[in-house]
């Protein structure tokens, strides 16, 4: 698995990962806990990375309608 990272300073998500192989986004909140969901494809990753408030979309379109998988 090759995750790329972005590292992002907003409310709740310290860091967004994706995966282009395994279509698979790691979310890593201000906690540290890190979820990792999939199948998430890539325009979904990046509306999240470049929206102006990322923690609500992600709440609303990927937490509880896609998947998460273990870790890598």
């Amino acid at each position: 698995m090759n995750m790329v990272w972005d590292r992002r300073i907003t409310h709740g998500i310290n860091e967004l990962g994706y995966d282009v192989a395994t279509r698979t986004m790691a979310v890593v909140f201000a906690d540290k806990t890190t979820k990792y969901h999939a199948p998430v494809s890539y325009p979904l990753y990046a509306s999240i990375f470049h929206a102006r408030f990322p923690l609500r979309l992600y709440k609303q379109v990927v937490a509880d309608n896609i998947p998460t998988v273990s870790g890598m």
